[in-house]
């Protein structure tokens, strides 16, 4: 399943950006998901990724690289540390933001998000053989409109 997810639905997310099928192909209507831009680390390519994002305080968003719950991290958790600027896409609008690694603390609160959005994101922190990043994305037009930390 993780296998057919990772190279059948992912294509179809970015084959069908846009349209009213994206979503459905990552999990169905009401499902969040976005598309991030990152820079290649090694290539300086820009390279994009659906993937589920949750909603923090303020105007701050979370993705998780959970790569399906597979050995490695995934290529664009790679890119952001390496370059974080990106660019972040929901529902048509993008905008430039700026990742960091999660704090011990947001981490908690986040990947609660996440495994009600997605349960199967608490299988894939199960069987990972590694910590999966998570990462918070902050507008770079300048600091969020909360300056605190997410921590409930």
């Amino acid at each position: 399943m993780r296998w057919t997810l990772s190279r059948v639905l992912t294509p179809l997310d970015l084959r069908f950006k846009g349209t009213r099928f994206a979503p459905s192909t990552f999990g169905g209507p009401g499902v969040p998901l976005c598309y991030l831009t990152t820079t290649g680390r090694r290539t300086g390519e820009p390279h994009m990724v659906p993937l589920l994002y949750a909603a923090l305080v303020g105007d701050l968003i979370a993705v998780v690289a959970t790569n399906f719950g597979r050995r490695n991290h995934p290529a664009w958790s790679y890119n952001l540390d390496g370059d974080p600027n990106a660019v972040l896409e929901i529902d048509g609008v993008e905008r430039e933001v700026v990742a960091r690694r999660a704090t011990d603390d947001e981490s908690s609160s986040i990947w609660a998000r996440f495994e009600h959005i997605w349960p199967a994101y608490e299988q894939y922190r199960e069987i990972a053989p590694r910590d999966i990043r998570a990462f918070v994305l902050e507008p770079s037009t300048g600091p969020s409109d909360s300056d605190e930390r997410l921590t409930s």
